[in-house]
């Protein structure tokens, strides 16, 4: 019993001081102009750190704070993923099912499944690809089905695994379709306004002149010297949909991994399905579960990023660990893999 409790004693000590490296390294690099954003690092038990570092809008001066909301790119595709999993467990969807059941007229609709879109193994595009697509255009996932019908696949379904928005936002016109609602409205109903998510929301870019206090401003680093205001603008038509750029906080983003993880949202049963490897390696230690992706390196982990111009995320869950690092940053030029990677060799010891 003493062994015991002397190992749990040195377990919290490495722990604390790791955490306290940590916020020491991001301290010093906001310091020196090298990080602006927002981390959380938790345990099963306790967040250890929630913390906001430099500036959400540099030019007033407003700090970002672990409730500041950041663009997630591609990061808030595990809603969609989620979704669809729970639509499954409550039996209105088959993952065997064809695209084709729910949306008319895509490429090979009548053999490409509902498994195959989730696990970027259909052979769609990028939606923004697609001639005369502009957000603009568009309000909701359906919008966007008859840009995506004209665009070639790029492989038969089943043939290979490419990462494709094409996949995501056929999925949103798969939520839309089923719930007979718009996406955001469907997310806002099944998972914002239950869990409490206050920071999580779909705003559109052109509405936030009046309410950029709330959001992070993204910043590019000049090619000469220190940083330049990105406007509130899409890259690639990317707009607040099924395929990434919902806005949301550190605080909320755990609330939402902790329901998921702890079976709150899904059973165990089809958080299982959820976050099962059905992919060969995508990129280097990578797998696709049903949109989450699942990373065997030394430290295994299950999440997502995000990477744009202005705002890049990493939101991974560590089931070995039972610990959780969520890291926002509205530094475009901030690499948020090689900084994970620096916080894993510090937690973890990995080398």
């Amino acid at each position: 019993m003493i062994g015991f409790l002397l190992a749990v004693c040195f377990n919290l000590f490495g722990q604390s001081a790791g955490i306290a490296e940590i916020d020491s390294l991001l301290t010093e690099m906001t310091r020196k102009d090298q990080f602006s954003g927002a981390v959380l690092i938790a345990d099963g038990v306790k967040v250890l750190l929630s913390k906001g570092y430099g500036y959400s809008d540099r030019e007033n001066k407003v700090k970002n704070t672990p409730d500041t909301r950041f663009d997630l790119s591609s990061g808030s595709k595990i809603f969609t993923g989620t979704a669809i999993t729970l639509l499954a467990q409550e039996g209105k969807i088959r993952f065997t099912d064809t695209i084709g059941q729910y949306i008319k007229g895509l490429p090979k609709g009548n053999i490409i499944t509902i498994h195959q879109l989730l696990t970027h193994s259909a052979g769609f595009d990028d939606f923004y690809k697609a001639a005369g697509f502009s957000f603009k255009k568009v309000k909701n996932c359906m919008d966007i089905m008859p840009f995506m019908r004209t665009l070639p696949l790029v492989y038969n379904p089943g043939d290979s695994c490419i990462y494709s928005t094409g996949n995501t936002i056929i999925l949103g016109a798969v939520i839309e379709k089923i719930s007979g609602m718009n996406f955001q409205d469907y997310i806002e109903r099944t998972f914002i306004i239950p869990l409490n998510l206050k920071n999580t929301c779909f705003t559109p870019y052109w509405t936030l002149d009046d309410l950029q206090r709330q959001y992070a401003v993204g910043y590019q680093k000049k090619e000469t010297s220190g940083y330049s205001r990105k406007n509130y603008n899409y890259d690639f038509g990317f707009i607040p949909l099924s395929a990434g750029g919902a806005w949301s906080s550190v605080n909320d983003l755990f609330k939402f991994d902790k329901a998921v993880f702890s079976a709150k949202i899904l059973s165990q049963e089809y958080l299982d399905i959820m976050t099962s490897e059905y992919t060969t390696p995508i990129w280097e230690n990578c797998h696709f579960g049903y949109i989450w992706i699942l990373d065997d390196s030394n430290t295994h982990c299950i999440g997502h990023a995000g990477n744009s111009s202005g705002w890049n995320i990493w939101n991974y869950f560590y089931p070995g660990k039972k610990i959780t690092i969520i890291i926002l940053t509205n530094f475009g030029s901030i690499d948020v893999f090689e900084l994970a990677a620096i916080f894993d060799k510090i937690l973890f010891k990995s080398k």
